[in-house]
């Protein structure tokens, strides 16, 4: 997509005007237009910009003068004059051959000096010291401070939500937390379930890893049942024993499956190498099945008030009513004391009942609302036992409270445990539901910070390498300088020339410099070469960047000499001491090998063009290749958008061994060449070129046949004889 936009911040110029008084050099080029911006290729991803405007910036840097602001007369129009000093342009823009293409004029740019010169220059000084962090309209800062941190950490536990019940009354203006009425949102108002039915699914499958200790309390309860109703029942029929007995065993039985594991645990003394019997492990193995099953653990949870219920009904089936108020009637007719529990105890059978409620409640992992649901049925039954079926009997027991109907005490010693335990299984319900949700919103939000990191890790080793991309993660919120030195490095540049940017021509640099990066994958993984970027249609790239191969390490990070005990020190010392040994020349020969394989790709793909519907103007079948070898220096500058770059002579002379080249060759310094002679690769002498800052100096092709293979050396050494150069290099 085109965008109008300024090449250059037109702000710097202030800071342009700063750095002439501290007699520090800048040229900037600033040109107004339309370009094109976006990622292309595969490796190394960089955001960049094309255009003509792009290169009338260039070109306008290039040929600008250090402490000005070089601009074009678009750019000024835009601008308020009365706030700089203009001066025409440079002559080096006039016979620029860019800048002629397109006519235009050009202007030199200084600020006025104003009172507030010492003001800038203080603030300049004063940038080492500032706390650099990322500027958003509607974002927070990613590095947070200690302090914030921890208000935060109070203010989200002063939100947390303990209680499930929140009673406001209408003229109540009180702010509601956001947070509470999302949870409000997430679980019912009275049975607390999850309004999601997939997350209450997943909730009630979990294990049960407290339900050994329910049996046990189940287990407990039954026999205070037995017990209570064998003593109240002095007329025991045989049905009646068989049924307690009944119930005993299965409760038994079941207290023994959930914990014979437990028991065989402690009998052992924790020796888990201890190896147990067939019918052990098959226990075992039941046990953790009806612990992770919520069918299971549901059937048990039933199988057990059934037997409550079972030992519950001897009281009333072993009551003659009728016989009951007969007694009662004649007692008072003849007036004598009568044994008013000639049926049953009234009392026996509400404590009873109220146990079974509140073991109703206890088991964990069971849906809420059918606890609730049993609960109400025990509590209606026993009303209807108590006010209908059996009323007489209960209206002629003792009450607990002199105001209250003998009847009444009884409902309401029975209702007041219902409500009870549901309000308290209802507090417990919510509390762990909460938890298991904040649990999942942990473990989602987990997730995403892991598919976040391994994004930042990806992303990171598609811009920086491998090694230096621990060293950065570590290193970033201080904003450290990270550099290493490199005694052998060969570096490269590749240009395709004739290239008319626009967004078809963009297109094709887009597929060119995909297959380059393909091709890069298989160096980068064995021969250890690097991209570094890519300009404009210059491909850049280095060999022997490699972390082994570096010879010092410089950072404030723990990578620091000062941090390295002494062991340490002495093998990095050896480590260093066999690096100067070897010169690591291989690392020439390594990248005109990638750079021959550069020419094959691009013939391959001018081959695929060759068959595409499109203008032929589009594909180029031209690259012009510099390649230089020697010390350098690579790190990574800057505090936002990191850049993994190098620096030094190697890099300068790669540079102008491209610009100084010719289409489809290599060309290569003289040390370079002789490196590659070494390994049987035939250099051509082109004669003496001149290099920018160096003056002339003797430049070489690499020889390279039609078929795009190395050819070999035919002579012992370099030849410095013109007569050597092929025929076809005469200024073609």
């Amino acid at each position: 997509m085109a965008v109008s936009l300024g090449i250059s911040m037109i702000a710097n110029i202030k800071e342009v005007s700063v750095n002439r008084s501290l007699n520090i050099g800048m040229r900037i080029g600033v040109h107004s237009g339309t370009l094109f911006a976006g990622v292309i290729g595969e490796a190394k991803l960089q955001y960049d910009i094309w255009g003509t405007d792009v290169n009338i910036a260039s070109r306008l840097e290039a040929t600008g003068s250090p402490g000005y602001v070089h601009v074009s007369g678009r750019t000024l129009s835009s601008l308020n004059a009365e706030e700089y000093r203009i001066y025409p342009g440079t002559e080096a823009a006039q016979k620029d051959p860019v800048l002629q293409k397109h006519p235009m004029s050009t202007y030199l740019l200084a600020v006025i000096p104003s009172r507030d010169s010492d003001n800038i220059i203080s603030v300049v000084e004063g940038v080492p010291n500032l706390d650099l962090q990322t500027v958003g309209s509607n974002r927070k800062s990613l590095i947070l401070k200690p302090d914030s941190l921890s208000d935060e950490m109070r203010e989200e536990f002063r939100k947390m939500p303990v209680g499930g019940l929140k009673f406001q009354f209408p003229w109540s203006r009180r702010e509601r937390n956001v947070k509470i009425e999302k949870v409000e949102r997430d679980l019912g108002l009275y049975c607390v379930a999850f309004k999601d039915k997939s997350v209450e699914w997943n909730y009630l499958h979990q294990p049960d890893y407290i339900f050994k200790y329910s049996v046990a309390l189940g287990w407990g309860i039954g026999c205070c049942l037995i017990y209570i109703q064998s003593v109240n029942n002095s007329d025991l029929f045989y049905t009646g024993v068989f049924i307690d007995i009944m119930a005993f065993f299965v409760l038994t039985f079941l207290l023994f499956i959930c914990w014979y594991k437990k028991v065989c645990w402690w009998h052992s003394g924790q020796n888990e190498l201890r190896s147990y019997g067939k019918l052990s492990c098959a226990i075992f193995h039941l046990f953790e099945k009806i612990q992770h099953s919520f069918v299971l653990r549901l059937t048990v949870y039933m199988m057990i008030i059934v037997c409550y219920y079972m030992v519950l009904s001897l009281i009333l089936m072993s009551c003659e009513k009728d016989q009951y108020e007969l007694d009662i009637i004649e007692s008072k007719l003849y007036n004598y004391d009568m044994d008013p529990f000639t049926c049953f105890h009234p009392w026996a059978y509400t404590n009873m009942m109220a146990l079974i409620l509140g073991m109703s409640y206890t088991f964990a992992r069971i849906p809420f609302a059918l606890k609730t649901f049993i609960g109400c049925i025990e509590a209606v039954a026993f009303v209807l036992v108590v006010c209908f079926q059996y009323a007489f009997i209960f209206e002629h027991s003792v009450t607990t409270s002199p105001y209250l109907k003998a009847e009444i005490a009884h409902s309401c010693r029975v209702c007041m445990m219902l409500i009870t335990m549901y309000a308290k299984e209802r507090q417990t319900e919510f509390n762990t539901k909460m938890n298991y949700k904040l649990n999942l919103d942990l473990q989602k939000k987990q997730k995403s910070a892991d598919v976040t990191n391994q994004s930042i890790i990806i992303l990171l080793n598609n811009i920086l390498p491998s090694h230096v991309v621990e060293v950065y993660l570590s290193s970033i919120a201080r904003h450290e300088l990270y550099y290493e030195n490199y005694r052998m490095v060969s570096v490269m540049f590749a240009m395709l020339t004739n290239f008319q940017m626009d967004l078809p021509s963009l297109r094709v640099l887009n597929d060119i410099i995909t297959a380059f990066d393909r091709l890069l994958s298989a160096y980068k993984q064995y021969y250890v070469v690097e991209k570094i970027k890519v300009v404009g249609c210059t491909y850049m790239a280095a060999c022997g960047l490699d972390f082994s191969l570096i010879e010092n390490i410089d950072s404030n990070s723990n990578f620091g000499s000062t941090s390295l005990s002494s062991e340490l020190e002495q093998v990095r010392s050896r480590l260093e001491s066999s690096i100067r040994e070897r010169n690591h020349d291989e690392v020439a020969f390594i990248m005109a090998t990638f750079a021959l394989d550069l020419m094959r790709v691009l013939s391959v793909c001018n081959k695929a063009y060759a068959g595409k519907p499109f203008d032929r103007a589009l594909s180029t079948g031209e690259i012009r290749i510099g390649i230089s070898t020697g010390q350098i220096m690579a790190g990574v500058v800057g505090a936002s958008q990191p850049h993994y770059d190098i620096w030094g002579n190697p890099v300068n002379m790669a540079s102008r061994m491209e610009s100084t080249g010719l289409s489809g060759h290599i060309q290569v310094t003289k040390e370079t060449a002789q490196t590659l002679e070494e390994f049987d690769v035939m250099c051509y002498y082109r004669g003496l070129t001149f290099v920018k800052g160096r003056g002339e100096i003797p430049t070489y092709f690499v020889g390279i046949d039609k078929d795009l293979k190395f050819m070999s050396k035919k002579i012992d050494r370099v030849s410095e004889n013109p007569s050597d150069l092929k025929p076809d290099l005469d200024g073609s």
